[in-house]
Formats: C-alpha cells, sequence, structure tokens
C-alpha cells in the first residue's frame, strides 16, 4: 500500500512539472512585444548613426508588415514569439533605387517594451537597442540638472570674508 502511494505522489509530482514547464513554453511563444522603430540620428556605444532620408522596413520577410519611413519617423509594431527578422532597405527616394539592404535576427526573450535604430541596424551594428523614450526623457532630465549644479557651480561668487 506504501509503494502505492509513493508511486502516486511521483507520479502526481511529475505531471504538475510537466504542467508548468508546458505553460512556460506557452508564456513565451505567445508573448507580445511592442517595438519601437526610430529612424532617428543617434549615438550608441561611441558610433553615431545618421537617419536614412527614406527606408522601407520589413517584419518576419511579410509583404504585409511592410512600412515605409522617412527622416526623424518613429513607428511601433507588436510582435508576438520570441524570434524575429527585420529586413531593412535603404532607397532614393525618387527613383526608388537600392542604396543598402540589411537583415537581422532578433530574439527578444520576454521583454514587453523596446526600441530598435533603424540607422545602426541598416550599418550592420552589433548594439541597435535604444533606451525607450520614458526612460531616455528621465535620462536628459537628470542630465540637465547636473549641468546645471555644475554651472551654478561655476558662476557661483567666492564667499565674503
Amino acid at each position: 500500500n506504501l509503494t502505492v502511494n509513493k508511486k502516486r505522489f511521483v507520479i502526481r509530482i511529475v505531471l504538475l512539472l510537466l504542467i508548468l514547464a508546458f505553460a512556460c513554453f506557452l508564456f513565451r511563444i505567445g508573448k507580445e512585444h511592442e517595438v519601437l522603430l526610430d529612424n532617428k540620428d543617434v549615438s550608441i556605444a561611441g558610433t553615431d548613426y545618421k537617419a536614412a532620408e527614406y527606408m522601407r522596413v520589413r517584419i518576419n520577410g511579410s509583404e504585409e508588415s511592410e512600412m515605409e519611413f522617412y527622416a526623424g519617423d518613429r513607428d511601433v509594431v507588436k510582435l508576438k514569439g520570441p524570434s524575429h527578422s527585420i529586413k531593412v532597405t535603404v532607397l532614393e527616394e525618387d527613383t526608388e533605387k537600392v542604396i543598402k539592404e540589411t537583415e537581422q535576427k532578433f530574439n527578444f526573450g520576454t521583454e514587453s517594451r523596446l526600441m530598435i535604430s533603424l540607422p545602426a541596424l541598416a550599418q550592420g551594428a552589433a548594439n541597435v537597442y535604444l533606451p525607450l523614450p520614458s526612460q531616455q526623457d528621465t535620462q536628459d532630465a537628470e542630465n540637465k540638472k547636473e549641468e546645471a549644479k555644475e554651472e551654478a557651480a561655476e558662476t557661483a561668487a567666492p564667499p565674503i570674508e
């Protein structure tokens, strides 16, 4: 009787672990990612990337997902699943002549929101990720505060004795 109870207990534990593993698998393949695609001048890790005047972006090779970007544009796309490919084609606007074409594969993992620099992607950079706008605004505000403090310290009159 004791061995039957042990077997049942082990079977229940194994089934519970299988259900948990299946739930994690479903979470990973069904996770939606909000990806901001940014075509603005940017500096990443000390390298400057200039925004392309005109480009087309295709997600996962699908013609339905093709988007056009002009310099300064930013757009958002929602993608499901962990792995995706983004193909950037830089074109001459008038003649539609291809200047440069690059494709890169991404694995977004469990990230919900992220931003990708299209100029960096077009140049084949290894790091194409940018801070999200809310994070960037916070960093800019902190940098301005520091600059203001430094400027105030430089312009402050020496104490009168």
